[in-house]
């Protein structure tokens, strides 16, 4: 029979080998599991059910605290800014009634890491357009919570400057007419990684008429011995900027030249002049008649003061044989959304015609036969609201003679035998507007901030002269979306409604992998939580840097696009190649 000396050293043992084995196992799971490059992080962590924790934290707390060490606030660099464009440092100043908050992303981040379904079932926009505007009233309508009703463009300024809102923490989408990173630091301040707003720091390398000329003339420089990749001369009229001596000097020698009063007989208008920046719809820009050509003799003294001028102007060939609908003269107002910069993710959309209300006429003195801005014809549409008809034309029905949809262009040019391809816009016209987009971003993209929440929507313009050339005109960021015929209307909403859809998908597929990567370091133990309440991460630069990698942007299978969304991806940094550029680009143009 045992004794009582023998049990105890029996239990004694027992407890130790049971000691032994626990600390074994809990070796053995603590040891952190390979995490692949561009896999899917749930596919390495063991759950119960699959998918309890695909779309939420499995410890929201620790979650929070993972997330302030790894997701790191990096503060624009001033380079971003151009002096000529944006004023630097305004960091803390309302921006229409919005305060700027030091712990703003903080706050988000807590609130987001307790209830992830903000991200991945809710909408809640900040906006600022006006409360009776097509985006409240229709755009958004049955998206998007409008979070703050009373903010935006409607505010007197002495409102917005006394009435000061904090920016609620549950938003999720930000839409500004204008950039709100002049006031508020992106990551800090509004734009948190879970977040999504418009607006580029760096953009105006495109929206900005000097700029973009600037950048055009370098591109073309690259492709001088490859002019079946891209022509400068047939892509972008000719322009001289006037602030730059030598373009300045230039341009007065050939406006003092024979050749340009051998020009000047021949097509009436040779040059435009426009402001580089801050002018849209028609305003700054003029036709270099006898009177504007006289004024800028005496502005630069017939260049001699070339160099001592500072105001941004630039001066353009005037397209002096534009294709013209019924004798009217028209140009294209297409879209391109730059869904991601980090890495760039680019889309096309179709767009619009803006037809003239006058028949054109080169010798006539008046912008709005001879430029195309529906803005420009302002007075004819109030005379209209009044009770007075246009050539027997009520509202609705000069806001169709204007706006021609590609299918009504396409019968056009078909009918009039301009064209004999039923299906000319898929097989030129749509491709033509691809290839030049493409272009554009490859010119101008090298200044945009690399950041997973930003994005932009341009409207850019082209025109078609008689001989079916395309020309791109210009790019405008924060197009308008307001004064539309009924079935544009239709289009223009579907439009904005489609982007939102993407910029969503790229927000929920980015959301996805974080609460992904989060749970794969807590349940992995790569984690410490110390009794402090203090978190430690083991190789804790090397889990900033995956997190980078993992916030980047690229969709994830079910927030995909649905079929029917009208943009078109026409460049993906996330391939290689041609495929890069959906292949609208050869590989001798690479």
């Amino acid at each position: 029979m045992p004794t009582t000396k023998n049990i105890f050293f029996l239990f004694l043992g027992l407890y130790f080998l049971t000691f032994l084995t626990i600390n074994l196992i809990q070796y053995s799971s603590s040891q952190p599991r390979q995490l692949p490059a561009n896999s899917s992080v749930t596919s390495q962590v063991e759950f119960n059910d699959p998918d309890e924790y695909k779309y939420k934290f499995h410890n929201p707390k620790l979650a929070y605290k993972i997330l302030s060490l790894i997701d790191k606030f990096e503060p624009v660099n001033d380079s971003y800014y151009s002096e000529r464009t944006e004023v630097k440092g305004r960091y803390n100043l309302p921006y229409y009634g919005l305060k700027s908050s030091e712990d703003y992303c903080k706050r988000h981040r807590h609130l987001v890491t307790q209830n992830p379904e903000l991200i991945f079932e809710q909408v809640n926009m900040v906006l600022t357009a006006h409360k009776t505007s097509l985006m409240r009233t229709k755009c958004i309508d049955d998206l998007a919570l409008d979070l703050h009703p009373k903010v935006g463009f409607h505010m007197k300024q002495k409102d917005a400057d006394s009435k000061l809102y904090d920016i609620k923490t549950n938003a999720n989408f930000f839409h500004t007419k204008n950039p709100m990173y002049i006031h508020k630091h992106i990551g800090k301040h509004f734009s948190c990684t879970t977040q999504v707003s418009n607006h580029i720091p760096g953009h105006s390398s495109l929206d900005r008429k000097d700029f973009v000329a600037e950048n055009a003339i370098k591109y073309g420089e690259k492709y001088q011995d490859k002019p079946q990749c891209f022509s400068y001369d047939k892509f972008f009229p000719k322009t001289w900027l006037l602030y730059n001596e030598e373009h300045c000097q230039d341009f007065f020698k050939i406006l003092n030249s024979a050749n340009y009063r051998k020009l000047k007989k021949e097509r009436t208008i040779v040059f435009i002049r426009k402001i580089a920046a801050r002018f849209h719809r028609g305003e700054g820009v003029q036709p270099v008649n006898q009177q504007e050509e006289n004024d800028l003799k005496e502005l630069y003294g017939n260049g001699k003061l070339c160099g001592n001028i500072t105001k941004s102007y630039i001066v353009q060939n005037y397209v002096h044989n534009p294709l013209l609908l019924n004798g009217h003269k028209f140009d294209f107002r297409m879209y391109m959304l730059i869904a991601s910069t980090n890495p760039l993710m680019a889309y096309y959309h179709d767009g619009f015609l803006r037809v003239t209300l006058a028949e054109y006429n080169v010798s006539s003195g008046e912008k709005k036969v001879l430029l195309t801005n529906l803005a420009l014809n302002k007075q004819i549409y109030d005379d209209v609201k009044g009770g007075t008809l246009y050539k027997g034309m009520d509202e609705e029905n000069l806001k169709i003679a204007q706006q021609w949809s590609f299918e009504r262009l396409q019968d056009y040019l078909l009918e009039k035998g301009i064209i004999s391809d039923p299906n000319w816009l898929d097989n030129y016209l749509r491709p033509e507007f691809k290839k030049a987009m493409v272009h554009l971003l490859r010119l101008s993209a090298f200044s945009f901030l690399k950041h997973s929440s930003l994005y932009e929507l341009y409207g850019v313009d082209f025109m078609l002269d008689e001989n079916l050339n395309l020309w791109f005109i210009e790019a405008n960021s924060s197009p308008a979306i307001e004064g539309y015929s009924v079935p544009m209307e239709k289009f223009i909403v579907k439009m904005v409604k489609d982007h939102f859809e993407l910029m969503i998908g790229l927000m929920r597929s980015r959301m996805k992998r974080i609460v992904e990567y989060v749970n794969y370091l807590d349940l992995n133990r790569i984690v410490k939580n110390k009794s402090d309440g203090k978190v430690i991460i083991k190789d804790i630069k090397e889990k900033v840097e995956h997190f980078k990698s993992i916030s980047k942007n690229y969709f994830e299978e079910e927030f995909l696009p649905s079929p029917d969304n009208g943009f078109v991806k026409i460049l993906d940094e996330n391939l290689d190649g041609g495929e890069r550029y959906q292949n609208l680009l050869s590989s001798e143009c690479l």
